[in-house]
């Protein structure tokens, strides 16, 4: 994976939609996403809470929405309306860490599985928010579908 355009994989999780795809960060809102289905995103170069988004699929059929109406081509969306799950399913004990790093210092723990809100992405690891809590947590940890488990 070329790490500088890592990509996070993530869905919808609008409780306020329909759910705005910008054509820049916090730019002109260029589609809406309605609440007729569960949405899995495709994210990458992280900026200020905002994702560019690569590709958008209607979870439950796998169809994949065409990207239209940019007048630059890019698709922008903001990481409060977005949702990845941990893939804690064995109840053990995890933390999201001050930095992105093994060697960073835990700053919320929490057991069970859990949803966060994806903001930013260095390397394999991904800043998150949790029950008001921002930190750090390794990306294969994430599961971006919202329909089932990950393996």
């Amino acid at each position: 994976m070329n790490l500088a355009n890592a990509q996070v994989d993530a869905w919808v999780n609008d409780n306020n939609p329909p759910t705005n795809i910008r054509s820049s960060a916090n730019g002109a809102v260029v589609m809406s996403l309605p609440d007729t289905c569960s949405y899995m995103i495709g994210l990458s170069s992280p900026k200020n809470g905002w994702w560019r988004v690569e590709w958008i699929e209607a979870a439950e059929n796998a169809v994949e929405i065409s990207l239209k109406g940019s007048p630059n081509g890019q698709y922008w969306i903001h990481y409060s309306v977005l949702g990845c799950s941990t893939r804690n399913y064995g109840n053990a004990r995890w933390c999201l860490r001050d930095k992105p790093s093994k060697t960073g210092r835990p700053t919320y723990w929490f057991i069970d599985e859990q949803v966060v809100k994806p903001i930013s992405c260095k390397g394999e690891w991904v800043q998150v928010e949790l029950n008001g809590h921002k930190g750090w947590i390794e990306m294969e940890m994430l599961c971006s579908n919202p329909l089932t488990t990950c393996p």
